[in-house]
């Protein structure tokens, strides 16, 4: 496990990687594209060097914001929030950064307990009323507040006024020496970014990473992936999210690569091909959508003859070798994903047909990159740790249990969290360090690693249903396995109830699926508003569509198959978190 680095503050991260890119990429060539349904924009590395610099000379000098103070910045992706976030940076400030998706009182909440000093927000925060709302709080706290508008941030200072409405005079012929001076002030321990977590389990927590942590996890992973200032990287992680900020800004920043953030899901083949994309990164949900597409496709050309049959048979590599060129994919090197459990049959559909789909895994406590599985003959596994990070088993007793015994994951080494903000009691029963310094994360994610120290998820441990005969039921497995079903869009297993024969009640495994209607219309002769009238009809084409997946399946025991009677059907979407994962706990009852 590698614990030296070539940096030791983000300040020397952004400063040393912008002198290294200048001579083989130049200042005007794009750091940051956004691809958003309601915003296109490019900045380049030397307009966010020179407009973060600005901001982080009125943040100290106008603002009077000193080092370590809290600057929350709430809004979606767009070259400003860069800004806003280096600017930061720069003036020694810590960033807190906050879901845009959260409702007005989360806002607030995250603001009063990380001491916010200073709020930088956007004017595509929800509404005009929740704005509003967040304006008149961080009026009666005094708090310092900023608006992301049309014009870019920080273009016209002279814009710009002190937090107390009064113009300020900057020092702008002293620059380079005040953030010199802030520099050398900012230590490597030190918390650099504070992230606001999606409250899951409905405790929401503030993350504290430090300098260290997010520049270990970067550099472990740029030793893994190769990527360089050639690469041009295309993705869907929102900033705020751990996932986001270290693989979609730092890590692409660092290395000089070309950043391209799009919310046009719909879109994500065409993006690809245009932008010519060497590495993709998505969420399981996104794959799932591809891969469906694929197989669909391919399924149309098998009826027209025997030739693709055979072909994706026997030589599945020469079908995907002829799906990439009509796709425009020829710059893709591979893909990544994150934030959630793949669904095995993803992998094989993009693995066997030469795709390569590198599974990730990893916590926002860890900053957050564990590593990833960049091998076909690991498909299901994780893969090892990157080069700045280790992992072990450990058993209800904190016991390291060898190799092929499951038991509870722990990451250790410089990328794990300084803690989360002002709850000693949360950051003791996550943390623990050995005798030899080493900082260990408790995952509360369950799973075991193999002879070749390839990690293996099962699943998490306070997701965990417990059936009567103690037999343990993992939600994600289940979920993965039936995600397959021809009829199911999405599918989320929760811990139900029935009774017995003596009318005992006990638990059992229940599965909520919102129902894929454009596959069944397709595969039937219902309309989708026929389905919607009919639930009975509608939840025994799911059920079957279920049935034969489960019959099918190799990856279920017998305890852990829903029946009939455990299905629910929902047409609404899932609430989920702003990287897709659905909020479990909206749908455990009791």
């Amino acid at each position: 496990m590698r614990t030296q680095f070539r940096f030791n503050t983000l300040i020397e991260l952004f400063n040393e990687s912008l002198a290294a890119s200048e001579p083989a990429c130049g200042g005007d060539k794009v750091c940051l594209e956004i691809v958003r349904a309601e915003r296109s924009e490019q900045l380049t590395f030397g307009r966010l060097n020179k407009s973060a610099r600005k901001f982080a000379i009125w943040l100290a000098q106008a603002a009077g914001l000193d080092i370590g103070d809290k600057i929350a910045i709430l809004g979606k992706n767009r070259a400003d929030w860069d800004v806003a976030f280096w600017g930061a940076v720069l003036a020694g400030a810590v960033p807190v950064l906050i879901d845009p998706e959260r409702p007005v009182e989360g806002v607030i909440e995250h603001l009063i307990h990380t001491d916010t000093d200073l709020l930088v927000m956007a004017d595509d925060y929800q509404d005009e009323e929740s704005r509003l709302n967040i304006r008149e709080f961080t009026a009666d706290r005094s708090l310092g507040l900023v608006e992301m508008l049309d014009a870019p941030l920080c273009d016209s200072l002279s814009g710009l006024k002190g937090p107390d409405g009064k113009d300020v005079t900057l020092d702008t012929a002293r620059t380079d020496e005040l953030l010199q001076s802030i520099a050398g002030r900012v230590e490597a321990e030190a918390a650099a970014v504070i992230l606001c977590t999606s409250g899951t389990t409905g405790d929401p927590r503030e993350v504290e990473l430090t300098h260290t942590n997010l520049i270990a996890n970067i550099e472990g992973t740029v030793e893994r992936i190769r990527i360089t200032c050639d690469d041009i990287l295309a993705h869907i992680l929102p900033p705020h999210h751990s996932f986001g900020l270290t693989v979609g800004k730092l890590l692409t920043f660092s290395t000089g690569a070309k950043n391209i953030y799009t919310n046009k899901y719909r879109q994500i083949p065409q993006l690809i091909r245009n932008k010519k994309a060497t590495i993709f990164i998505a969420t399981p949900a996104l794959f799932t959508v591809l891969a469906r597409k694929i197989e669909d496709n391919l399924k149309q050309q098998k009826k027209g003859g025997i030739l693709v049959r055979l072909l994706d048979r026997y030589l599945p590599k020469l079908v995907g070798g002829s799906l990439v060129k009509k796709m425009g994919w020829e710059n893709l090197r591979f893909c990544i994903s994150g934030a959630a459990p793949m669904p095995k049959w993803v992998l094989n559909v993009f693995w066997r047909r030469g795709l390569l789909l590198y599974e990730g895994y990893g916590t926002t406590e860890n900053s957050p990159v564990y590593g990833f599985n960049d091998r076909v003959s690991g498909l299901g596994s994780v893969g090892r740790p990157i080069p700045t990070m280790d992992v072990k088993i450990v058993n209800e007793q904190n016991e390291t249990l060898p190799p092929g015994k499951k038991g509870e994951i722990m990451l250790g080494g410089p990328c794990i969290m300084k803690g989360y903000y002002k709850n000693e009691k949360a950051t003791a029963a996550a943390i623990e360090i050995d005798a030899d310094g080493v900082r260990w994360l408790h995952t509360g994610d369950l799973g075991y690693l193999d002879a070749d120290a390839n990690l293996f998820i099962t699943g998490r441990k306070k997701f965990l249903v417990v059936l009567p005969g103690g037999k343990n039921v993992n939600p994600e497995l289940v979920e993965s396995a039936l995600s397959e079903a021809n009829f199911v869009e999405e599918i989320l297993v929760v811990p139900g109830t029935k009774k017995d024969s003596a009318g005992v009640q006990t638990e059992t495994v229940h599965a909520i699926v919102r129902p894929d209607l454009n596959a069944i219309k397709s595969r039937t002769n219902h309309s989708e508003a026929d389905l919607i009238k009919k639930p009975d009809l509608l939840k025994s084409l799911v059920w079957q569509s279920i049935s034969k997946c489960q019959q099918k399946s190799n990856h279920l025991s017998s305890h852990e198959k829903i029946s009939s009677a455990g299905l629910k059907i929902r047409i609404e979407e899932f609430q989920k978190t702003s990287t897709g994962k659905i909020k479990r706990q909206k749908y455990i009852t009791g």
